[in-house]
């Protein structure tokens, strides 16, 4: 059967496609048109990330005016005219940043400010202030009306702390969103281009070009609301309130403690000044070639699909596939002979050549990494994994608020074995115990061996009574072990132990080892065969069998 080559067939659409020029001036304004796209979302996300800083420097301010007053002295704050004293001129030193500034007590209720008020000023509802007292740290509000100034602004809390760390009250600030419309009107925006300051609930604290009637207001689009609530910053394309096909890229300015972003950034441009240029380059080229576009569209698109692309996608898709890790991807291409068909047969070869290579580079990766922590006599891990391991759980039990216990083990007489029976002997010796070890421990538990006769267990979230009778067990069960070595009996097998709690006894890896180290010492020198707990005498005294 004859089959066409990719050069017959390339020849074979130039001749049914005259005047390909169309296809190249579709294709190329397509291009630019997506160049212009990516290059537009580049440029967004570089302007939008530059807006988010400059309007996190006011929230930087009122941050560091926060920790200022939350270091004034204790008689000041303490003292209500004294305390509106300095938050007034505060306040007037901050040349118009804030419109109030006070502190609300350990009732929630306001206890000095720098303007006068009337009645009791309750804030339990206020977002900030709930923040900062659960969380101990910074915390930023929504948009409000403020109950002493009722002007609009948002709010920033930071609790203050008596010497012994309690939280007595909050301090807060309400920058004016005049100063948010500043930094706005500052940023340079493209032609037509947008830029929005919201809260955490979508309402519009700043605008550029300014809008004082949509400052209070919330976002009126859903699906903008959506994408920007789908992560803390990205570019997406939505229908804008103009009912323009936009472009918006969104960021974060400021981040609370817990919960919802509390303020973000948003920047948009329409689309039609995005393709602006490649649509009037698309316009002028298709004026020129408008009686060939038909001709191209037909043989171009179709030829090409038929003859090229199809196969072209698929070595594509697959050479896609096998970048990103997958080894099992294959072209699907049937092997003709054809060019395109004998690419995607080597490929196809080369890939599963891949897949067998990466299997065999895996397994024995995966034997290293065992033979690398793990005692080859016994099968129980070794030395160096405890060493890597035991840090790691002492830091999860430190942040989870949990004990944990660490036994050092050490068989009575062992070198009597080795020297009377030879060490083939006090191989099975070995072997049996850590077996016996595999078989005493929890899923969660690790047993090593530390070396030599010496071995090792490290028991996750177990209390010192825990341990003390898992130790007692496992104590119990090696003197029960019946060994022979060529029909000999090996006679009878205990052994000695020591046992340290973390945070009980010891802080850190090092230390816990010691402890029980030295708890070991002396279940060895109080006559063997024995439990002792780290850090008692009572216990070195040796336990009923």
């Amino acid at each position: 059967m004859f089959t066409l080559n990719t050069r017959g067939r390339i020849v074979l659409l130039v001749v049914l496609a005259a005047l390909p020029a169309l296809v190249f001036t579709v294709h190329g304004t397509w291009d630019e048109r997506a160049r212009a796209e990516a290059h537009a979302r580049q440029d967004l996300k570089r302007l939008v990330t530059l807006a988010a800083h400059q309007q996190a420097q006011i929230i930087e301010g009122a941050r560091q005016t926060l920790v200022a007053i939350s270091l004034v002295p204790h008689v000041v704050l303490n003292d209500a005219t004294r305390c509106n004293g300095y938050l007034a001129k505060l306040l007037e030193q901050s040349t118009g940043t804030y419109h109030s500034m006070g502190i609300y007590g350990p009732d929630n209720v306001l206890f000095c400010n720098a303007l006068p008020w009337e009645g009791k000023v309750f804030s339990p509802d206020r977002l900030y202030v709930s923040l900062a007292r659960s969380s101990g740290k910074f915390s930023i509000g929504e948009y409000q009306l403020g109950r002493v100034t009722k002007q609009q602004g948002i709010n920033f809390g930071f609790p203050l702390a008596d010497a012994a760390g309690k939280i007595t009250g909050v301090a807060f600030v309400a920058v004016n969103l005049d100063n948010l419309n500043r930094m706005a009107a500052a940023t340079p925006l493209p032609p037509r281009g947008i830029l929005t300051v919201v809260d955490r609930d979508g309402l519009v604290l700043a605008r550029k070009p300014a809008t004082a009637a949509r400052v209070g207001q919330k976002l009126r689009v859903p699906g903008v609301i959506e994408a920007l609530r789908s992560g803390k910053s990205g570019v997406f394309r939505a229908i804008g309130t103009d009912g323009v096909d936009r472009l918006f890229a969104h960021d974060i300015v400021a981040e609370n403690p817990e919960g919802p972003i509390p303020i973000r950034i948003l920047v948009s441009l329409p689309l039609n000044v995005v393709f602006a240029e490649a649509n009037r380059a698309f316009v002028r080229n298709l004026i020129g070639i408008v009686v060939a576009t038909v001709v191209l569209l037909g043989a171009a698109w179709y030829g090409a699909e038929i003859f090229v692309l199809r196969k072209t996608r698929a070595l594509l898709s697959a050479a896609s596939r096998v970048r990103a890790g997958d080894l099992t991807a294959r072209t699907g291409l049937r092997y003709d002979g054809e060019e395109l068909s004998q690419v995607g047969e080597a490929f196809d070869e080369m890939a599963h050549a891949l897949q067998h290579r990466d299997a065999e580079l895996k397994q024995a990766m995966q034997d290293m990494q065992e033979q690398a922590i793990t005692d080859p006599l016994t099968g129980l891990l070794n030395r160096r994994y405890l060493r890597e391991y035991l840090p790691r759980e002492l830091a999860r039990a430190r942040r989870n608020g949990q004990s944990l216990a660490f036994i050092m083990v050490d068989l009575d007489y062992f070198k009597r074995v080795n020297d009377t029976l030879g060490h083939e002997a006090g191989d099975i010796v070995l072997r049996e115990f850590g077996a016996l070890l595999r078989g005493q421990i929890r899923g969660s538990d690790v047993a090593c061996r530390f070396g030599g006769e010496e071995f090792a267990l490290v028991l996750p979230e177990a209390s010192l009574e825990g341990a003390r009778q898992k130790t007692e067990s496992v104590r119990a069960s090696v003197k029960k072990l019946e060994l022979k070595y060529r029909d000999q009996p090996i006679g009878r097998i205990t052994a000695s132990f020591g046992v340290a709690l973390f945070p009980d006894h010891a802080d850190d890896a090092d230390s816990l080892m010691r402890v029980a180290d030295e708890a070991l010492y002396h279940a060895k020198g109080g006559g063997r065969d024995q439990v002792v707990i780290g850090g008692t005498a009572a216990d070195s005294a040796p336990q009923a069998s």
